[in-house]
């Protein structure tokens, strides 16, 4: 079994480099980790942030044969009952704007919920990143979460006939506005920008609190959804032990 976690960026992945040892893999270009986790073999790609790198980056990883993928990293919560930490697996995503909606396999939401996920009916994936309460709220009747990049993941999953599902965690609750412009504070790879952030706090010092909270939510995030995806491989690895390879298929069948 081999399985694709894609995160947006390092900062959702960061936590499994302490957690696993990781081989570097080169493919095309793109850098991408690799573990093992149980029986499963584990292809991890930080795609970088927004649909049309989700996309590129997916397609890459994907030329070669994947057996499940998993879109995942952070989300925004659009409802009160979702908290930070909290991790979310979805139905179903849609990209904002558009009647298409692709279903995440049916069988790898249904071990995610009996793994203690919480079920999100619907992600919504944007072209840009919804960063005040009032944006959330426009969004809330429609999606549970929202983020940038599973409905591009996904599409290429499907296309490629690779049974795939969305599992994120929550990062920033709905209720919360974003303290500071995303793309001037860090870069494509959610790498920090010391000189945007300084600037940021020099023409807006009362902020300096909301970005160390924001700092530190979206690390207690990242530790618990690698946990929670570490043990989640772990069950469906355990679920395939055993089997021929023709049946390993059927954990993950739509």
């Amino acid at each position: 079994m081999r399985i694709l976690v894609t995160f947006a960026v390092d900062a959702e992945f960061a936590p499994w480099r302490k957690l696993r040892t990781l081989e570097p893999v080169h493919l095309d270009g793109l850098e991408m980790s690799r573990t093992q986790v149980g029986r499963a073999m584990v292809d991890f790609a930080v795609t970088g942030m927004g649909m049309e790198k989700a996309r590129h980056v997916t397609e890459i990883a994907m030329s070669v044969p994947h057996t499940i993928c998993i879109a995942s990293g952070f989300c925004g919560s659009l409802k009160p009952a979702h908290k930070v930490g909290d991790i979310l697996a979805a139905r179903a995503v849609q990209h904002l704007g558009k009647s298409k909606t692709i279903e995440c396999s049916r069988n790898l939401f249904m071990a995610a919920y009996e793994n203690q996920a919480t079920e999100a009916k619907l992600f919504l994936t944007t072209d840009k990143v919804i960063s005040t309460a009032e944006e959330k709220q426009r969004l809330a009747p429609f999606a549970d979460a929202v983020d940038m990049e599973s409905f591009a993941t996904l599409s290429v999953a499907k296309e490629k006939n690779v049974s795939a599902a969305a599992i994120r965690v929550v990062s920033d609750r709905f209720d919360e506005d974003m303290p500071a412009d995303i793309s001037a504070t860090v870069d494509e790879r959610g790498r920090v920008k010391i000189g945007g952030v300084v600037k940021h706090v020099a023409t807006h010092p009362l902020q300096l609190p909301a970005l160390i909270r924001l700092g530190r939510q979206s690390h207690t995030a990242a530790e618990s959804l690698c946990h929670f995806l570490e043990a989640f491989i772990k069950e469906l690895s355990c679920r395939s032990h055993g089997w021929p390879p023709s049946e390993l298929r059927e954990i993950a069948a739509r």
